[in-house]
């Protein structure tokens, strides 16, 4: 797999952990302060899915998917529908991330590659689970599910916007870009020597996906 332009430029070269941190401080703030939630509050999902409902209400809000599409109106009923169609999957996910004894902020990287091989097939067949709600008419659905599990998986999951599908990872499979990601990140980090997720000196931005998905963004045309 080649070097993606998102930890790395046009170059090759690895992005310097100063570099990322300073876009992390660019960024917008209420993306930061809604993640710093997210994190906190998908710590433990309970099996009636209300911790869902919250964060993921959170994430499509913060994103700007409220205002229109699928999730514009009743959007906690909606979110309850897509709750009783995955839910037990992403309570079993949870379950096993809090029992495993990793880092959860590191925990997609710390996984064996058979484990997590495993995991990303489990989340793509979430996903496509997901699509018959997050299905709009002007929307294939890919980014609203991506940013629904990642409201609740966001130590796994990366958030994908329209941009990002279309012109900086050129796929409609959210396991090839999950395989795409943990590639870029084991690279990065073993030409610095840093880990990714120590680089919101805020605190607010601990998990892999949610500082990569500072640069994934920062790399759309």
């Amino acid at each position: 797999m080649s070097l993606s332009e998102i930890l790395f430029d046009v170059k090759g070269h690895a992005i310097s952990p100063i570099e990322i941190s300073e876009r992390i401080i660019s960024f917008r703030q209420c993306y930061s302060n809604a993640i710093k939630e997210i994190i906190n509050n998908s710590k433990v999902l309970d099996n009636n899915g209300e911790v869902f409902i919250k964060c993921a209400s959170r994430i499509l809000s913060n994103f700007g998917m409220t205002r229109s599409g699928p999730f514009h109106e009743n959007c906690s009923e909606k979110l309850r529908s897509c709750w009783d169609a995955v839910g037990a999957n992403l309570k079993e996910i949870n379950n096993s991330v809090r029992k495993s004894g990793l880092p959860r902020d590191r925990y997609i990287l710390e996984l064996s590659v058979e484990e997590r091989k495993g995991l990303i097939e489990e989340i793509w067949l979430i996903t496509k689970e997901l699509l018959p709600f997050t299905m709009g008419e002007t929307s294939y659905g890919l980014v609203g599910a991506s940013k629904i599990l990642f409201s609740v998986l966001p130590e796994i999951v990366l958030p994908i916007d329209n941009a990002e599908w279309l012109r900086v990872f050129k796929t409609v499979d959210l396991g090839d870009v999950l395989h795409r990601m943990v590639f870029d990140i084991q690279e990065w980090e073993r030409i610095t020597g840093r880990q990714l997720n120590d680089l919101d000196h805020s605190k607010r931005l601990t998990t892999l996906p949610s500082v990569y998905n500072v640069m994934a963004m920062d790399a759309r045309p």
